[in-house]
């Protein structure tokens, strides 16, 4: 019988946002980094501002947790009577007309679906939830049975087609097409990122010119502190409590982070996260144990974090290089570690 332990995904990317020097004197409330966090798309999210009044920062807050809000009435799959939940709920292969903005979500996934050759997969629900990361935490040691996972990859390499298909009907409509088993729509490694997006948007229409939203392992930055860089951690892969890399930031900019430490369980000493290749219906045994994104957009760096993990590190490099805007961070199980030359950050630690 296999001996299992579980550890409890944590906060896998340490998004530290603090000022380069300390004054000894209390600065005026506007110098100030004010920090707000409240859990949001099954996650802790925290707005942080500096340079604007309290009256204004605080405004600020409400309509952004209240946008992220929105985004997650529209994406999640787990909530009963959000359109994701619609879809994969109706009877197979049933045309369901969606919002314009789950619409654009969607597009994006598919997209990179394309783009990635399948590496990033946004119909993974079915298998996510046999392996028990569905919902959050899986149950202690759960592994499919090897029948489940057979019959899974049978039966999707059974469809010629992919089974989710977003179709603008005639009348202008969007509408959205799940085949059913093994196809279930989810949008997690997507939807935050858009998220953020619009978080930040929010941001900058209240008022606020500087700030930084980070949410799980996303983030999106404006601004700085005062002309000083928001500095920002990168957790060590294999140690929570170091930092692998640090950023110093200034402007506009987006990163995500994906890695095997998030969410895991291991059994006989083999690690079980939540990053699943759809070619093998387990979790991504690529090399690659953290891969860090920046570009200009939360959405994509989401994506492409989750997708590279997939591919390893030759496909992953690749991947990064041939794209503009984008640059990558990422290391490997046996220590290899490569950055991007673009890349806003430097190694502090090895795996």
């Amino acid at each position: 019988m296999n001996r299992a332990t579980f550890k409890k995904w944590g906060p896998f990317i340490l998004l530290l946002a603090f000022f380069s020097f300390w004054l000894v004197w209390k600065k005026p409330a506007h110098q100030e980094v004010h920090s707000t966090t409240h859990l949001a798309m099954g996650t802790l999210v925290t707005v942080s501002t500096w340079g604007v009044a309290t009256s204004v920062e605080e405004k600020a807050v409400v309509q952004i947790f209240a946008r992220i809000d929105q985004v997650e009435e529209l994406a999640s799959r787990q909530k009963t009577g959000t359109p994701v939940y619609q879809i994969n709920h109706v009877t197979p292969g049933t045309p369901v007309v969606v919002p314009e903005e789950l619409a654009t979500i969607l597009a994006a996934g598919l997209e990179m679906h394309t783009a990635s050759h399948g590496a990033f997969d946004p119909g993974l629900g079915f298998l996510s939830d046999l392996w028990g990361f569905g919902h959050g935490l899986p149950d202690v040691g759960k592994i499919p049975a090897a029948t489940e996972l057979t019959a899974w990859l049978h039966e999707r390499k059974k469809n010629t087609d992919y089974g989710i298909k977003l179709v603008q009907e005639p009348s202008g409509a969007m509408t959205v097409q799940v085949d059913g088993y093994p196809f279930t729509l989810d949008l997690g490694a997507i939807a935050k990122g858009y998220a953020l997006d619009k978080a930040m948007e929010t941001m900058k229409q209240s008022g606020v010119q500087n700030g930084l939203i980070i949410g799980g392992g996303d983030m999106i930055i404006t601004g700085s502190k005062g002309g000083q860089p928001w500095r920002i951690g990168i957790q060590h892969p294999r140690d929570h409590d170091k930092i692998m890399a640090s950023s110093e930031i200034k402007g506009d900019l987006a990163m995500a982070t994906s890695g095997d430490y998030e969410r895991f369980f291991m059994v006989d000493g083999e690690r079980e996260h939540h990053i699943l290749d759809p070619q093998t219906a387990k979790p991504s045994r690529s090399g690659l144990i953290s891969v860090s994104i920046q570009t200009q957009k939360a959405m994509t760096a989401d994506m492409l974090s989750t997708a590279v993990f997939v591919m390893g590190m030759e496909k992953g490099r690749k991947f990064i290089e041939k794209m503009a805007g984008v640059e990558g961070m990422l290391v490997t199980e046996n220590g290899e570690r490569w950055k991007s030359p673009g890349f806003q950050g430097q190694w502090l630690e090895g795996p």
